[in-house]
Parts: structure tokens; C-alpha cells; sequence
């Protein structure tokens, strides 16, 4: 099953479900809509995994990099508290592999999601580079991250470089 995402700001917060799979390609559309929020001033962002059947390592990825937004090179990150509730065995096996609950609060007991209505974010890409450049940023978070995830993805990394480089020479 594909997967999508449920978003709404509650407070001063995004809560967004994930559906399904929490994959590439709905990374992309959740970045923007949280980016978008954090720039505004929203300092939390709660993902609930309970109807979650798996994550992949841009998803993965992406979340990490909200907890050191803005993404762009600062001197001063803001700090962002990234919540991680309703995660099944599956999802937080995936998160642990990664490192993620370094840096996400992940919870343990159950949590009730917020009586809000919540929007259905577009899936998919329209612009190949915005997402090769959102894969290469999240797997760049996760290196960073943690040292250990280096061996896994510094030359998947090294692909993504090579390949946006040489898509910049056919483009011209």
C-alpha cells in the first residue's frame, strides 16, 4: 500500500499522521507543509504512526531534520521538539536502526490523536531535482546524525551528488 499523510497545526503545533508507507514520496509534500509552519513560528511537530505500515529512510531522514531546522546553514539552529507517538513494534525497530530516538521524543504509551480535521497532502513529485535534493538532505541528516549510519549511506550520498551533477550538465 502507498502511503499518505493527514496534517493540521494544533496549537502551536503540526500534528501529522502517517498513513500507509512514510516514504520519498510523501516526505517531500509533509517538508513543505512543516517547513512552512516552522517559519511561521511553530516550534512542535507530533508524527503518529498508529496506521503507519513502515518507514523508509528519506521519511526517516526528513523527520531528523526537523529537529534541527531551518535546514539551510545557520549559526543558531532553532531548537524544534519532534514528537514521535503511536509507533508500532515495525516503525520503531526502523527509528532505532537509524538512530532517530537520539534526537526524537518517542513515546511510549498510547496518545489519543486531536479532534481536528485534518488536510490530505498531495503525493508524489512534480520536480525531479527538488526530489533528489530532498533524498540527499535527509540521508545527509542521518550521517550526521549518527556516525554510524555513515558506512550505510556515504556512498548512496556520493551517488545522489554524482548523478545531480551530471543532471546539471545535460541540462545545460
Amino acid at each position: 500500500m502507498a502511503g499518505y499523510i493527514e496534517i493540521a497545526r494544533v496549537g502551536g503545533a503540526v500534528y501529522a499522521k502517517v498513513v500507509g508507507l512514510g516514504n520519498f514520496n510523501n516526505a517531500g509534500p509533509m517538508r513543505d507543509y512543516v517547513e512552512a509552519a516552522l517559519n511561521e513560528g511553530i516550534r512542535g511537530v507530533v508524527v503518529d504512526l498508529a496506521q503507519c505500515t513502515g518507514l523508509d529512510s528519506t521519511f526517516m531522514g526528513t523527520l531528523w531534520g526537523f529537529s534541527t531546522f531551518p535546514f539551510c546553514d545557520t549559526s543558531k539552529p532553532e531548537p524544534v521538539a519532534v514528537t514521535v507517538v503511536n509507533a508500532v513494534p515495525s516503525t520503531l525497530r526502523a527509528m532505532t536502526s537509524l538512530g532517530l530516538p537520539k534526537v526524537l521524543h518517542v513515546k511510549d504509551a498510547p496518545v489519543d490523536p486531536p479532534a481536528v480535521s485534518l488536510e490530505r497532502l498531495r503525493e508524489g513529485w512534480q520536480d525531479r531535482r527538488a526530489r533528489t535534493k530532498l533524498i540527499h538532505d535527509a540521508h545527509k541528516h542521518l550521517v550526521k546524525g549518527d556516525k554510524e549510519n555513515e558506512a550505510r549511506f556515504a556512498p548512496f550520498l556520493a551517488a545522489l551528488v554524482k548523478e545531480a551533477r551530471e543532471h546539471l550538465q545535460d541540462a545545460s
